[in-house]
């Protein structure tokens, strides 16, 4: 399901935050698009936490300057409790192609939101989804 209306607040799977840190475009949606909200899982923290050294090793920085950048992200932390709810929606829906996604999907399923992911696995979900080159064409389109 995909429309061309500026999504106001968005859930972000981590594949989008690790872009970000990278250096690559999706820093462009965090920090100019006007966007209010990117909520995310302590479990998806989680996953950009477990990359940060390849990231540092990649750009050739330390760790910890990584790690500050990801502080500076605007990410409102979610913890399960806040999703709990809509746990069992989420695993009959993607479980069986990546139990590692249920907690996302729980919380966009929960807050109603649509997700900012690059993960086809959730192509077939309830929710909304949107690539970073499809939000980058909605907040940034280039002139005909």
């Amino acid at each position: 399901m995909q429309t061309s209306r500026k999504p106001e607040k968005l859930v972000v799977d981590a594949n989008p935050i690790l872009s970000a840190l990278l250096g690559g475009k999706a820093k462009q949606l965090f920090f100019d698009a006007g966007i209010s909200e990117f909520a995310v899982t302590e479990s998806a923290l989680d996953e950009v936490h477990y990359y940060i050294p390849k990231v540092a090793q990649k750009l050739e920085v330390n760790p910890a300057f990584v790690r500050f950048t990801l502080d500076l992200l605007p990410l409102t932390v979610h913890e399960p409790k806040s999703y709990r709810r809509s746990m069992k929606k989420a695993k009959l829906q993607i479980a069986h192609r990546d139990p590692q996604d249920i907690e996302i999907l729980a919380l966009a399923l929960e807050l109603g939101r649509p997700l900012w992911t690059n993960d086809k696995d959730f192509e077939d979900t309830t929710i909304q989804i949107f690539t970073t080159a499809e939000l980058l064409s909605i907040y940034f389109p280039k002139p005909s």
